[in-house]
């Protein structure tokens, strides 16, 4: 890190209208504000007069002291249990006019779908390749093994996802990190949100990229070698539609793997 102020992916600097107080109320009524470890707000480029929201909430308002003292305008895990992961919303508001935003949509619950690691041609996280291995045996085990909330979430990706005619989903990145002896990797998924009625629902969650540095051989004057291994994937709106939504496709980068996605009525997303 050199210092450098990063990119502010959520829009932590509240748009005029919006406040920290105001969006716990509208996205997750009920829930203390004092748990918010981050508040965010930005223009939807795709919607005329309109803004993606979100909250992160930790467990407890010790919590998320903690976080605003060691991890401010992070909404990330101390660790990677289950227990610890952060507490997510997010919303749709329509600013059209005077007066305060008007909530459009919101997910219903803290977000908690998981994300689909099976058929991928990037590399898990450890932990959950681990799993996967442990659990190779036994089918059902070994899918779930690899389904996975992600460690944090990082940004909002607002590009023009037209999933249907007239319809836009926006996109939020969420990621998790791991550290090696003298390395450590990440790893990034895509989340597509939904306008469902009054409800914001997630239609697709699959893994995008990865980057790993992996130590190597000492030498002699104390320097070390390291390798770095990546690979990164496009989503691409295709032509062809299911049930009304355009069908979509995962595209390596610089390589020919693909995986076409259709929609599942059934389920309500991608499959």
């Amino acid at each position: 890190m050199n210092g450098a102020k990063q990119p502010d992916g959520f829009g932590t600097a509240l748009p005029a209208g919006f406040s920290t107080p105001y969006l716990v109320q509208q996205l997750a009524p009920g829930q203390d504000p004092k748990r918010v470890v981050l508040a965010g707000a930005k223009p939807w480029p795709q919607r005329a007069n309109a803004y993606v929201a979100m909250i992160c909430l930790a467990d407890t308002p010790e919590d998320a002291a903690d976080a605003q003292q060691y991890a401010r305008g992070q909404c990330e895990s101390f660790d990677s249990s289950d227990s610890e992961n952060r507490q997510v919303w997010f919303g749709v508001f329509d600013a059209t006019g005077g007066g305060a935003p008007r909530l459009v949509a919101r997910t219903e619950t803290p977000v908690d779908t998981q994300t689909d690691w099976s058929d991928t041609d990037l590399d898990l996280p450890e932990a959950l390749d681990a799993k996967d291995a442990n659990d190779a045996n036994d089918a059902n085990d070994a899918n779930d093994a690899k389904l996975a909330m992600p460690a944090s979430w990082k940004r909002f990706d607002l590009a023009p996802y037209q999933i249907k005619s007239g319809e836009y989903a926006f996109g939020v990145r969420a990621g998790w990190s791991e550290g090696y002896a003298g390395g450590g990797g990440y790893f990034e998924a895509l989340y597509l949100f939904r306008i469902d009625g009054k409800a914001l629902r997630v239609v697709f969650a699959r893994p995008m990229t990865f980057d790993k540095l992996i130590a190597g051989d000492w030498h002699k004057d104390g320097t070390r070698d390291h390798d770095e291994y990546e690979a990164s994937n496009s989503l691409v709106i295709l032509p062809g539609a299911t049930d009304g939504f355009h069908d979509i496709q995962l595209r390596q980068q610089g390589g020919k793997w693909r995986r076409t996605f259709k929609w599942s009525s059934t389920a309500q997303m991608y499959r």
